[in-house]
């Protein structure tokens, strides 16, 4: 959900994936590689094209950003990471997806107030199809909103 990973946006991976990618299109997978002369990157693979989207970073740090950027995306989406790299372990990983599921939970109280304002785009684009363990409710809503803007 991109105003939840947008909350995550101080990692440079995350903010890269909101920047880069369009949120119509579904995401197969991300593969990070670190090779040791070139920086490191991530493809992007789409779901349903042929198109493959490379992402490229500094060298400092982007082990650190990757695996924390890989807790994040397990906990909200559906998206399948490909490390051809040893990730690091962060700290505390299960307080790590409790804070960011409340995050996202806040997010999507927030988006309820946008679909009951009636702005329905603007709460459709707050959903990619990467999503993943949505409340019955907001699925009911994307449907009635999808519905209001046909």
């Amino acid at each position: 959900m991109k105003l939840a990973l947008d909350r995550f946006a101080d990692n440079p991976v995350i903010d890269e994936l909101i920047c880069r990618t369009d949120t119509n299109w579904a995401i197969k997978s991300l593969r990070a590689c670190a090779p040791i002369w070139r920086k490191p990157f991530i493809e992007i693979e789409y779901s349903n094209s042929k198109k493959i989207d490379h992402m490229h970073f500094a060298k400092e740090l982007f082990i650190h950003y990757w695996s924390e950027a890989t807790v994040i995306l397990e906990t909200l989406t559906d998206i399948e990471l490909i490390s051809e790299f040893k990730c690091h372990s962060i700290s505390n990983r299960k307080a790590t997806v409790e804070t960011i599921l409340s995050t996202r939970n806040a997010c999507i109280r927030e988006c309820d107030n946008i679909f009951e304002s009636g702005i329905f785009q603007v709460y459709l684009d707050q959903f990619g199809p990467n999503c993943k363990n949505l409340p019955d409710d907001s699925l009911q809503k994307i449907k009635t909103a999808r519905a209001n803007l046909d």
